[in-house]
């Protein structure tokens, strides 16, 4: 496989991540590092957002229903031929939970007619996590702001 990354650079934002939330002051501001990665013969996506450590606000998996659909509207993604990763660097327990795989099952519409993603969680196989480290070197871990 190979990958071009399109993307790389801290991606912000606020509560749980819906739309309606991004404005309101009085919430948390969250960040990750975003990496968005095309691959060269299947054209499928890979996003992997890499957890940034203490004092980063919400973790990305108390609201990945709402970014992942946030991220695919921002960065014009289909969601058919997306593979979505949660990387947890500092992660000391099981070393297969460093690598986290997002399994999306379909999105909708809540209450608010805000996207949400339906998904469950599975540990990355030995491949992809190769893959992933291999991305995450060539980009490093942390960012230090989003490019100008």
């Amino acid at each position: 496989m190979y990958f071009k990354v399109t993307y790389s650079a801290i991606y912000n934002w606020k509560g749980s991540g819906t739309e309606q939330e991004q404005n309101d002051p009085g919430l948390m501001d969250s960040f990750c590092h975003l990496i968005i990665a095309q691959e060269a013969t299947t054209e499928a996506t890979w996003i992997i957002l890499i957890d940034q450590g203490e004092d980063t606000g919400v973790p990305t998996t108390n609201c990945i229903q709402y970014i992942i659909p946030r991220i695919c509207e921002r960065f014009k993604l289909k969601i058919a031929n997306l593979r979505a990763f949660e990387v947890w660097p500092y992660h000391q327990g099981d070393p297969r939970l460093k690598y986290t795989e997002v399994v999306i099952s379909d999105i909708s519409f809540d209450d608010d007619n805000e996207r949400v993603l339906r998904n469950s969680w599975r540990p990355t196989d030995d491949k992809d996590a190769k893959i992933l480290d291999q991305l995450i070197e060539t980009v490093g871990d942390k960012v230090i702001r989003e490019e100008v």
